[in-house]
C-alpha cells in the first residue's frame, strides 16, 4: 500500500464529532502498517475530564489485539488534513511495544514524500527504574 493509499484511508475515517458535552471524538485519525502488513485504524478520543486517548493509540491498541506489535509506517492527519507526528505520550508508547519501532516510519509530506523516524521524535530511549 503507498502512503497516498494510507492517507486516504486515515481522510475516511476522520469525522468529527460532539458526542454530548463531555465527549468528543474523530477530528484525529491514523493508520498504522504493522510488520504483518496488514493496516489498523483508530481516532482520537477527547473527554472533557481530561481521560481519552489519541489516534495512534487507537488504532496500536487494535494493532496489539491482533497480535502486531512492531510498526512499519505511520500516517495521521487532522480534520483539515495537516500531517501530525506523534506526541510525547504516543512517541513512548510505540516505542515501548517493540524495539524495532524506533525505525517505525512517520508520514509529514505527500508532496515532496518526506518522512522522519520514531528514533529522530525520541531520540534517547526510556530505560525504566531497574
Amino acid at each position: 500500500m503507498t502512503y497516498a493509499e494510507m492517507v486516504e484511508r486515515a481522510r475516511q475515517r476522520l469525522n468529527p464529532t460532539e458526542y454530548g458535552k463531555h465527549f468528543e471524538a474523530g477530528c484525529v485519525a491514523a493508520v498504522l502498517e504493522g510488520a504483518n502488513g496488514r493496516l489498523y485504524e483508530g481516532v482520537n478520543l477527547d473527554l472533557a475530564c481530561g481521560l481519552g486517548f489519541c489516534a495512534e493509540r487507537a488504532a496500536a491498541a487494535a494493532m496489539v489485539t491482533d497480535g502486531e506489535t512492531v510498526v512499519r509506517r505511520v500516517v495521521c492527519l487532522d480534520e483539515d488534513g495537516t500531517f501530525l507526528t506523534p506526541c510525547g505520550s504516543c512517541r513512548e508508547f510505540l516505542a515501548l511495544l517493540s524495539p524495532e519501532n524506533r525505525q517505525t516510519e512517520f508520514l509529514v509530506s505527500l508532496e515532496p514524500l518526506r518522512t522522519v523516524r520514531l528514533s529522530d521524535l525520541l531520540p534517547v530511549p526510556w530505560t525504566g527504574c531497574d
